[in-house]
């Protein structure tokens, strides 16, 4: 099956689909795509998105905690 047929038959489906169906199929493209590479490691080691969102989440923890230093420090 060839991917415009596909994608057809799948939009045909989601357009019939009940909320569980439909909760379903969300959850599988949400796990899909949360695995997609999207950064790299400063060791050049690939980051998944999920990854990418949590090393956000602890940026921004560490920086609501005062955990960082300025452009002074640096000098």
């Amino acid at each position: 099956m060839d991917t415009i047929v596909l994608k057809n038959r799948i939009h045909s489906f989601v357009e019939k689909a009940d909320e569980r169906i439909l909760s379903i199929v969300n959850s599988v493209f949400e796990n899909y795509y949360n695995k997609d590479i999207v950064a790299f490691y400063p060791d050049g080691k690939p980051m998944t998105r999920e990854e990418y969102k949590e090393a956000l989440l602890n940026a921004e923890k560490q920086i609501d905690e005062g955990d960082f230093l300025d452009v002074e420090e640096l000098e």
